[in-house]
């Protein structure tokens, strides 16, 4: 697949300032910090629409992007970074949880998980989650370039069925497009 048109369509703190165009959506998340913002960048082939930071937990609202002006990525705030309130942590909790549960034109998840600490606590419950609803998703092993090769081949052994991306050097780019547009040919979404 090759994305020619990406863009910032607009950021949401409810369901109700979601679009409803019906057109597919791609979510992507995962811990604070776990490179969200560049792996979505490095699929779209841009380096700043989805914007980075050094701090984690900036994603404070569900931030739509319009790829090829026929279907968007979603960027879910990210989990587990406790310097934000409790009460800004069960906010983000509720619309996210609702957004996973319910969202119509959600037609895949990308859980993301840095590959060099593997699946931890927070990522567990939120497998718990998406395995408690059946909601499917795909898990995207992160930040693979700070692995050696033996480190990575045993995560690829250990996770296997997942993909393995690295926004920094570009690994990983043409297996998730390709996924992308399977289920986009297909035209299948979540139930």
């Amino acid at each position: 697949m090759i994305i020619k048109k990406a863009e910032f369509i607009k950021s949401a703190s409810s369901m109700s300032g979601l679009p409803d165009d019906g057109r597919p959506e791609f979510a992507f998340i995962g811990r604070s910090n776990v490179g969200k913002s560049s792996l979505m960048n490095m699929l779209l082939g841009r380096k700043n629409l989805v914007k980075t930071s050094k701090k984690p937990g900036k994603t404070v609202l569900l931030n739509y992007f319009s790829v090829n002006d026929s279907f968007y990525f979603v960027d879910l705030p990210g989990y587990g970074f406790a310097s934000r309130s409790k009460s800004e942590q069960d906010l983000w909790r509720v619309v996210i949880e609702k957004y996973l549960r319910t969202r119509k034109s959600l037609a895949d998840i990308f859980l993301l998980i840095d590959s060099r600490h593997g699946i931890l606590p927070n990522d567990e419950q939120m497998i718990e989650f998406l395995d408690h609803y059946r909601i499917g998703y795909k898990p995207v092993f992160t930040k693979t370039d700070k692995l050696t090769k033996t480190e990575l081949s045993a995560a690829r052994q250990k996770n296997q069925g997942s993909f393995f991306a690295s926004a920094a050097d570009g690994t990983g780019k043409e297996e998730l497009l390709d996924h992308i547009r399977q289920i986009l040919e297909s035209g299948e979404v979540k139930e």
